[in-house]
């Protein structure tokens, strides 16, 4: 386990065998991601990633001003070293296609190691519900720059059980984004 203390942004714990729930923030929270070509440029980045770091991906969600995912990366100490190649690359493109030199995008990221169970599948379901909390679509099926459309293709009643075991508890009601 260790600790990343730099003064600019929130410390980091890294630990090995450890999934984590990121969040990153446009800076003054803007919607900058405003198009299909906006989201297609960080998913792409995303996923790419994912394989490049070989990690392992439960959840995750892009919306106008934010995103959140669940993962494994193989070792702690590599999340900032893939939050840094996310961030950067999915700057320097979205800079490009918007004609934006030099405009920071992202604010910054915050990571959780979840703590069990629970905190996993409650973190899984905040993901997907995301989009419908912030009024994007009325339900999670309708939101198409998420991984929840690739559960429910195949059997989703344990996502509905999911669901019902490990609701979306009020510790996110009030969160930033």
């Amino acid at each position: 386990m260790k600790w990343s203390t730099s003064p600019h942004r929130p410390p980091h714990l890294y630990v090995d065998d450890a999934w984590y729930f990121i969040t990153a923030s446009v800076i003054n929270k803007e919607r900058i991601l405003s198009s299909d070509a906006h989201f297609t440029i960080w998913i792409k980045t995303f996923k790419e990633l994912i394989t490049e770091f070989n990690a392992n991906l439960a959840a995750w969600v892009v919306l106008a001003n934010h995103y959140h995912f669940l993962f494994l990366p193989q070792h702690g100490l590599e999340l900032g070293k893939f939050m840094k190649r996310l961030n950067g690359r999915t700057s320097k493109e979205l800079n490009t296609l918007d004609n934006a030199k030099g405009r920071t995008v992202w604010y910054s990221y915050w990571d959780t190691c979840i703590r069990g169970e629970r905190d996993f599948w409650t973190r899984f379901n905040y993901i997907h519900y995301n989009p419908v909390k912030h009024g994007y679509v009325q339900k999670p099926e309708d939101w198409r720059f998420s991984s929840y459309q690739q559960y429910a293709d195949g059997d989703s009643t344990w996502l509905k059980d999911m669901l019902q075991k490990f609701p979306v508890v009020k510790l996110f009601d009030d969160d930033m984004f």
